[in-house]
């Protein structure tokens, strides 16, 4: 581990140098390899709702990306974005020998997966994108300008709230803004503490790349959509637009969930990634 890079690690997490930084992950089960790629906010324990049903028949890793829990950043450096994070996870990939692997991203982990299957291509099987985010050439309308501002506007009125002393009042409307009025009080005391831990991480202004219609029609591997039935409306309109650009698959819409569809319904959300991964 580089000695610039030290802080305790939790019991059964392990750690992978990748472009110097050690690398946490989870990893459980055994077979084809399956790479999950949490939001902002989280880390690897995001994926906990997932981790046993996956790995019943795949070896399923969950790691956090660089800045994220277990280490907490204090905003410092010029190494996080999307890019950095996309080519942190293809390195993941290659460090641990995988090959070729099925790679799900949620949220701003869409975007970064996203980006890796731009950069790195030849390490994906298969890309599963749950309530991406993304940049994406649209056409002029109000419900696509509405789409590319919300997660502006969301961020910065995250910044806002906490440079005006109120981190907690400012993650509380964040969540409520992306999930529903009420979301952050009735989130669990755990996953809370989580999301402050990762506070530092929402804070950085690391706009989204582009993903062109070129880049979009040189995927050549299969892609699962999923959406939350009550997640904000720019998802479905980034997928929409995947879909007519590209042809992607119509989403699998996960009924009675938003956002978090993964910790709302994660039964009904780990069938139907399960159910796309057979048919592989």
């Amino acid at each position: 581990m580089d000695g610039n890079h030290t802080w305790p690690i939790p019991p059964g997490v392990r750690t992978v140098p990748v472009g110097g930084y050690p690398m946490a992950y989870v990893e459980q089960g055994s077979g084809a390899p399956l790479v999950l790629v949490h939001g902002s906010f989280s880390d690897y324990r995001y994926w906990e709702p997932q981790m046993e049903a996956f790995a019943a028949g795949r070896r399923v890793f969950a790691p956090s990306l660089r800045h994220y829990f277990p280490e907490i950043w204090d905003g410092k450096g010029d190494d996080f974005s999307i890019v950095q994070h996309a080519d942190d996870v293809a390195a993941f990939v290659r460090a641990l020998g995988l090959g070729k692997v099925d790679l799900l991203g949620h949220s701003r982990g869409g975007a970064v997966v996203l980006e890796v299957a731009k950069r790195h291509p030849d390490v994906i099987r298969s890309l599963i994108l749950s309530d991406a985010s993304a940049r994406l050439d649209l056409p002029e309308s109000d419900a696509n300008r509405r789409a590319e501002m919300f997660r502006a506007d969301l961020f910065r009125k995250l910044r806002a709230r906490v440079e005006a002393g109120d981190s907690a009042g400012g993650v509380a409307d964040f969540l409520d803004a992306l999930m529903g009025a009420g979301a952050w009080r009735a989130m669990p005391e755990a996953r809370r503490a989580q999301m402050m831990e990762n506070l530092w991480t929402a804070l950085v202004d690391d706009g989204l790349p582009l993903a062109s219609d070129d880049d979009l029609r040189k995927f050549d591997f299969p892609v699962l959509t999923l959406l939350g039935a009550t997640s904000p409306p720019m998802y479905a309109i980034f997928a929409a637009a995947m879909r007519e650009k590209a042809g992607f698959p119509a989403p699998v819409v996960i009924a009675d969930a938003g956002h978090a569809m993964n910790v709302q319904k994660p039964a009904a959300y780990n069938a139907a990634v399960l159910e796309f991964l057979s048919g592989l």
